[in-house]
């Protein structure tokens, strides 16, 4: 989705004016967000601080893939679990039609529906418990169902043992890995000197632990000092063991619109 449009009907133009803006979003996810925050007159800082990789075993993926027919739910955690089982389905992505498509925020949701032009469940939550209160997961729906979840390389358990506990058989397909970029010193260094960003945003607690891994003592500081913005309140609880000195805002949603709208009231509130 293009979002330009979005924000030039919705803000005045240079409500972001002056404020700097560091989006650690994987690289092919952070251009749309990146593009809005300029059109409103903030300045984007791309540092992506989780690369998107193939998974390890992408012949093991793909069969489990060819077995997608015996399921009758599937659950895609993000946009990246979309985008690569698509690719590792190439030709075949007609074997997800019959599979009652869910999926966990509006963003990974919509990627869904505009890919395989399909009806998807989900809501505004950003995580496992707010996908858990849809209906279509309650024990009466899913009991003696068979579920696949499409995910990267680990993660947490907690989705799969909740619908196990209410009945459903759940297995995982892992399409991708999230693997932690490496950067030259001085860049980094640069990023982080008198210029440093106002706003930081970080989507997962992974993405917070490889920001924190990347930066050296001082410049961990000086990021303790900036307004961290986060994507759920899991994360939120999970940013506030890190000392940040002003306390982490939540977004309003995890997609683009949600944290634009985020971070221009922030910055009305300055």
């Amino acid at each position: 989705m293009v979002l330009t449009t979005y924000s030039k009907n919705i803000y005045m133009t240079e409500v972001l004016d002056g404020i700097k803006v560091l989006v650690t979003r994987p690289e092919q996810q952070a251009e749309a967000l990146c593009e809005s925050i300029q059109n409103l007159g903030g300045t984007a800082i791309r540092f992506p601080v989780i690369e998107i990789t193939p998974c390890r075993n992408q012949q093991a993926a793909k069969t489990v893939l060819d077995n997608i027919p015996q399921y009758d739910i599937g659950i895609f955690i993000s946009r990246n679990a979309v985008n690569w089982t698509v690719k590792l389905l190439a030709e075949k992505t007609s074997i997800l039609d019959k599979l009652t498509l869910i999926a966990i925020g509006t963003a990974t949701a919509k990627t869904l529906e505009q890919i395989l032009s399909a009806e998807v469940i989900t809501n505004s939550g950003a995580n496992s418990e707010a996908l858990l209160e849809l209906e279509a997961l309650s024990e009466k729906d899913v009991r003696g169902k068979k579920i696949i979840i499409f995910r990267g390389e680990g993660g947490r358990e907690y989705l799969a043992t909740t619908l196990r506990k209410r009945g459903a058989t759940v297995d995982y397909v892992e399409v991708y890995r999230r693997d932690c970029p490496q950067y030259d010193k001085d860049v980094v260094a640069k990023l982080w000197s008198s210029n440093s960003p106002d706003v930081v945003i970080v989507t997962s607690n992974k993405g917070l632990e490889n920001l924190f891994s990347l930066l050296n003592d001082e410049q961990r500081n000086i990021l303790l000092g900036k307004q961290l913005l986060v994507m759920g309140e899991r994360m939120l609880d999970f940013s506030n063991g890190f000392g940040f000195t002003r306390p982490p805002i939540l977004a309003e949603e995890s997609s683009d619109e949600g944290i634009l709208s985020t971070i221009v009231k922030w910055a009305a509130s300055k």
